[in-house]
């Protein structure tokens, strides 16, 4: 292990230990290595913008494409909410971004929350997977289906779709514990193994 791997292994078991520490209690050593991660990210951020300008604005302009131009107009008016006198330019970009993002968004969740949920759904009824898909979904969809008394089959129905959800969010549940648990046994063999040599 070279000089500057050792540095590196080092500095990332004392900040892994240093957050690990919040566990007990919020400490000084804590807050240290909490305002460096944020520190990190915001230069880490400030170059990836620089990188941005550079490569979607500055290079282009210098190659003769104009038509960067207009994003780079919108881009600096969105700056003007800074001068009293011209906050209310920066309403033009920001709206233009609003619109943007909403069209965008509305577009994937049409093609993958309904049309494609619509499409999983097209299954043959010949294996048990398939019928809980199918029943699942419709046992749900009854279960917001609020235009009719939840009574009777519809009410049977409902409370099977509640059922169905209560087991999805326990799986999600599950499964996001595993993922920090994972996680969290990965930084353990590093401070283990890579740091203090413990683990082969």
């Amino acid at each position: 292990m070279n000089m500057s791997t050792s540095v590196s292994v080092w500095l990332a078991a004392l900040v892994t230990i240093g957050l690990i520490s919040f566990v007990f209690k919020e400490n000084f050593y804590y807050r240290i290595v909490e305002s460096l991660y944020v520190g990190v990210s915001a230069g880490h951020a400030i170059v990836l913008g620089w990188g941005n300008i550079r490569n979607l604005a500055i290079r282009p302009l210098g190659e003769g494409n104009v038509a960067v131009i207009i994003p780079i107009i919108l881009g600096l008016m969105l700056f003007t909410r800074y001068f009293e006198k011209w906050h209310r330019v920066s309403r033009i970009p920001t709206g233009f971004l609003m619109g943007l993002g909403a069209g965008l968004s509305m577009r994937g969740i049409v093609g993958s929350q309904i049309i494609e949920q619509i499409k999983a759904c097209y299954v043959s009824l010949n294996s048990i997977n398939n019928i809980l898909i199918v029943v699942g979904t419709f046992a749900v969809l009854s279960y917001f289906f609020f235009t009719v008394e939840h009574d009777g089959f519809v009410g049977k129905s409902a409370t099977l779709g509640r059922w169905f959800m209560m087991l999805c969010f326990g799986a999600a549940y599950g499964s996001t514990v595993t993922g920090r648990i994972s996680l969290f046994v990965g930084r353990l063999q590093f401070l283990l193994g890579d740091w203090l040599g413990i683990l082969q």
